[in-house]
Parts: C-alpha cells; structure tokens; sequence
C-alpha cells in the first residue's frame, strides 16, 4: 500500500491495474493530475498552491475570503445528489439517490471545467444539491479510480466500514465484482450495506468469540 498524500491512498490490485480512493485533497489532487495527463494542460493546479495557473482546475469558494482563515470553511453534513445509476459508488451506498456526509475544505473542483474533463472519461457522478460543486469523481472502464470531495471516515466503523474505503480494499482483492453483482451484500445475513447508524450490530456481536480475561 502507498500513501500518496494525507488525503489519498492507492493498493496494487490483484491481479492487475492498481486501485486509487482520494479524499478531499486527495480528490482534488487527482483531478489536477487527470488535467495534466490526459487535458495536456502541463500547468493545471489548484489556486491553493499555484494562483497563476492558466489552468485553475481547483479554486477557492465564493464563500472563502483569501487571507482570512477564520470561519471560512465548508464545514459539516450536505447532501451529494447522484446524476448516474450506473456509478460503482452510488451501488456501493445501497443504489441510494443522495448520501450526506460530513464536509472539510476551503477549495472545491472548478466547476466551470467539467465538460472538459466528462469529455475524457473523468466523470463527476455525485454532485451538491445545486449541481454547483463536484462531490464524487469516478474514472471511466477502471476497475476503482474514485475521489469524494467529503470525509467518509467521520463515519466508518469497524463493523460498518465506510462504502469508498470498503470499495477500495474488495476491488484491491479483486472482490468488487462479484460484491455488485450480489448487490453488494457479502451474505444473505451481511450488514455491511444496510442503512443504520449501528456500528457493531448485536446479531453480529453475539456470534464473536472473545479470549476469557479471567
């Protein structure tokens, strides 16, 4: 496993291609890097590092303020809109229309540039309320290039992990078709995709073993 940065993490996959999951700055990051490669655009970045880039892919918020740190955030749960029934992610979730997760960040994907990247096979399948900001990117015939603008592991569990990483470690095993086609339970008994707030469910607890401290 290799950590690319604080915010995103890729495995080799077996048996083939390396598998990739950003968070936040990860998924940022991966854009800027999608630009680059495939757009040609040698200097596309993000305003947060470079505010002279020709190519701005990333930039600041209309409610950011630069220079003024404080209270400047997109802070706390919103709501991400899918805009495809085919995306890895929304089966991953339950084949839901919408999830709220918990949000961190100053910077967001240019919206104004999308076309531009959907053109090249980089799609934004998860997308604010408004349709304004890009919450979720998913690359095209690869069997798991995904990054969520939110921070899924404010609620990822032991007993429930958070569907982008639990994706992330079935496609690196080489798990993740067979766990769509089964729609996306693991057993019949699985609870990995239901919709609750448990993290350790009981009917799953009473069956664990635990070593006598005695």
């Amino acid at each position: 496993m290799g950590v690319l940065n604080e915010c995103s993490v890729s495995l080799c996959s077996y048996p083939a291609a390396p598998v990739s999951a950003g968070v936040c700055l990860g998924m940022q990051l991966a854009v800027c890097e999608f630009a680059r490669n495939v757009l040609g655009w040698e200097d596309a970045n993000s305003t947060e590092f470079n505010p002279e880039s020709s190519h701005p892919v990333v930039i600041d918020m209309p409610e950011h303020n630069p220079g003024q740190m404080g209270g400047t955030m997109r802070l706390g749960k919103r709501r991400t809109m899918f805009k495809s029934s085919n995306s890895v992610m929304r089966k991953l979730y339950g084949d839901v229309e919408y999830v709220d997760e918990r949000h961190r960040h100053r910077f967001e994907v240019n919206p104004e540039l999308k076309h531009h990247f959907e053109g090249k096979g980089l799609q934004f399948v998860g997308q604010d309320v408004e349709g304004e900001r890009m919450e979720i990117i998913e690359l095209e015939n690869h069997c798991y290039f995904v990054g969520v603008q939110y921070h899924p592991e404010f609620t990822s569990r032991p007993m429930k992990p958070s569907p982008p990483y639990f994706g992330l470690l079935l496609a690196a095993a080489g798990k993740l078709p067979s766990y769509l086609a089964k729609g996306c339970r693991l057993s019949p008994r699985d609870t990995y995709s239901d919709r609750s707030d448990s993290s350790s469910p009981e009917t799953d607890l009473s069956d664990l073993k635990f070593l006598s401290l005695s």
